[in-house]
């Protein structure tokens, strides 16, 4: 007994620790990552997901082999591959080459913003209130980074909101917040109290409905039930 337990204590000090790397998926495996020039941004996620582990250096060195053979290559080039010690700038500098081509990047720009603002604005029947919540909680995420980054000014982030919904519900928006059109200066330090407000109203005026509705269908029961009570 002495002696198996010897033996086994030696083949367990013996085995080699299996690295992270080893264990890694292949390129082109069921699963892994993939980059083919499109949606780079995604790209990155997946990477940075697989490799949370990883220092900078092999994170980088190893990416292009996840990518199509020709865009591996012309990774290999970028200043910040070459140099391979700094992940947060070799992904900078890997979504700056590869922009035009990535819809996470396409969507944080003014136009993306005013396209969502005309489509909730021209539908022909009122949005529900799930549809202005969405649209509420994707212009601030988007707007707020364009304002961070100066590309969008405090004037423009609080009227291009406001072009989103009816005049009823801009009215009321207006009134509740004290902006004036005419007065640019009132859009100043006003975004946390209209966002607020306008989520309020759309779901107090649809909360308002649905009781008008309920109503109207107890009103179209009372009589049948008023029918019913002499048998």
């Amino acid at each position: 007994m002495g002696k198996m337990r010897e033996t086994s204590m030696e083949d367990t000090t013996a085995r080699p620790m299996t690295s992270a790397l080893t264990r890694f998926p292949l390129p082109h495996q069921m699963g892994t990552p993939f980059f083919d020039g499109k949606d780079v941004s995604d790209f990155i996620l997946q990477w940075e997901d697989l490799t949370m582990d990883w220092l900078d250096g092999p994170r980088i060195q190893k990416l292009p082999l996840y990518c199509e053979k020709i865009i591996g290559k012309y990774v290999k080039t970028l200043g910040t591959y070459i140099r391979g010690n700094n992940w947060e700038g070799f992904v900078a500098e890997l979504k700056s080459e590869f922009k035009d081509d990535d819809s996470e990047q396409q969507r944080n720009t003014e136009a993306f913003l005013q396209n969502m603002v005309q489509q909730i604005r021209q539908q022909q029947q009122d949005p529900s209130v799930s549809e202005y919540q969405s649209f509420i909680f994707e212009y601030v995420e988007r707007s707020s980074l364009l304002v961070q980054k100066s590309v969008i000014s405090a004037h423009t982030w609080v009227f291009m909101f406001l072009q989103a919904f009816s005049d009823r519900i801009g009215d009321k928006l207006c009134k509740r917040c004290n902006i004036d059109i005419d007065e640019p200066a009132t859009t100043t330090n006003v975004w946390n109290i209209l966002k607020t407000e306008a989520l309020k109203i759309c779901t107090w005026e649809d909360s308002q409905m649905n009781k008008l509705w309920k109503s109207k269908m107890s009103e179209k029961a009372l009589p049948r039930l008023e029918r019913k009570q002499p048998e």
